[in-house]
């Protein structure tokens, strides 16, 4: 509940800095995501930050432009990326995020190499389910790219799992 509340908070306070950055900027924001958390592990029976963490903030502009950073750090030494979004699709409750990579490594445990993501397109699926306590947990996707990569406006159907830990806000 803590955990939570700590979310919702800090979602709102990174909301207000954003619009007062975009407002000064002249330019109106028509849709907004932000999502921050420990990733899936619950979803696994594992115990948060298992995963280390996924978060991602994704703007809209009246212009059409899209804007945003997302992060999805892998537990066990499997590495992580940071990705600048460039493309925003909302229905209701859930956002389609994708964009490229800008910095980022998967690590390969079993043959030890290093695979560079630098440049490579990635794409996820989030859900807000609400923001009080009694409400379902909100949920993520995992991170894809490579043949399961598909851009935003395609909307697919990827796997969502609940985020307990975590916050997800859709603004539409």
């Amino acid at each position: 509940m803590k955990t939570r509340l700590f979310f919702i908070v800090c979602s709102v306070l990174l909301i207000s800095l954003l619009l007062t950055t975009v407002a000064s900027a002249g330019e109106p924001v028509t849709k907004r995501v932000i999502v921050g958390g420990p990733d899936v592990c619950a979803a696994f029976g594992e115990s948060p930050g298992c995963d280390k963490n996924f978060s991602l903030v994704a703007i809209k502009y009246a212009d059409g432009r899209v804007s945003g950073q997302w992060t999805d750090q892998w537990g066990g030494g499997y590495g992580g990326f940071h990705a600048e979004i460039d493309c925003l699709a909302i229905e209701g409750n859930d956002a389609w995020v994708s964009g490229v990579v800008t910095q980022g490594v998967f690590h390969d445990p079993e043959s030890g190499e290093d695979w560079n993501m630098a440049g490579v397109q990635v794409s996820t699926k989030v859900r807000d389910n609400g923001v009080s306590a009694n409400d379902p947990a909100d949920q993520i996707s995992l991170s894809f790219w490579g043949s399961y990569f598909q851009v935003c406006t395609e909307q697919p159907a990827y796997p969502l799992f609940d985020a307990p830990q975590g916050q997800s806000v859709v603004v539409d």
